[in-house]
């Protein structure tokens, strides 16, 4: 395991979307924070609150106001992860940068597996263990869009959409593009392996959701994912 930074920058930026997530948003940061002082890992928690309309923001500043190691971003209107992600990176101090969705989608101890693994990589890419709580048509969608990116950009990874730590400088001068849908980490993905950085993988115990809705099954998100995912591929077979 990595010792944690000996300087005054954090070892690990974890940056937490939410969406009116009322209802999971404190037991989130709480045991994020409570596993990283668990480590012995150096850490910050930035929050977006993304365009929220119930309590989101008002919990986020309130455990903002009781721990520095908590910072919270405002955006006035809904405008999804993608673009979240892109703006938070510029505020990360971490050495290291991962993406925790305030739903808790894994279990707290499984962090340490990125941890474990950042020694020999610049992205930890997380493979979660199972879709119990997908029904047949997410199941459906989801293994099509990895056969896919497989297809079209010969990627060897398993999986592309779910969390992944990355080297924040790797991510501090790539170009993202595709932020209107969940095809933005997996063009991270593509991106980092074509720039030549180390992608390992690592099996990940799933936490399905407890309180809230999802928002990433949505129909409409759904194609604007394929959307962008064959906008990109043409893009990137013609820059090759």
């Amino acid at each position: 395991m990595l010792p944690p930074s000996n300087n005054d920058s954090p070892f690990l930026t974890v940056f937490t979307p939410a969406y009116n997530e009322e209802g999971n948003l404190l037991h989130c940061i709480e045991t994020i924070l409570g596993k990283m002082d668990e480590l012995g890992i150096s850490s910050e928690i930035l929050i977006v609150d993304d365009g929220s309309t119930d309590r989101t923001f008002h919990i986020a500043s309130s455990i903002a106001k009781e721990n520095s190691r908590v910072q919270v971003i405002r955006q006035a209107k809904n405008q999804g992860i993608g673009k979240a992600f892109v703006r938070v990176i510029q505020h990360a101090r971490g050495q290291w940068f991962i993406f925790i969705p305030a739903d808790l989608p894994l279990h707290p101890s499984e962090v340490s597996r990125f941890i474990e693994a950042a020694s020999s990589a610049d992205i930890i890419v997380g493979l979660r263990s199972d879709r119990s709580d997908y029904n047949l048509l997410r199941k459906v969608i989801s293994y099509s869009n990895i056969f896919l990116i497989r297809l079209l950009f010969g990627m060897k990874l398993s999986q592309f959409q779910y969390i992944s730590m990355y080297r924040t400088d790797s991510l501090r001068g790539m170009k993202i593009t595709r932020t209107n849908s969940a095809f933005f980490l997996a063009e991270i993905l593509i991106r980092a392996r074509d720039q030549g950085d180390r992608l390992v993988e690592v099996p990940i115990q799933y936490a399905p959701r407890v309180s809230g809705k999802p928002t990433g099954a949505k129909f409409l998100l759904v194609i604007q994912t394929v959307f962008d995912l064959f906008v990109f591929w043409v893009g990137w077979l013609f820059g090759k």
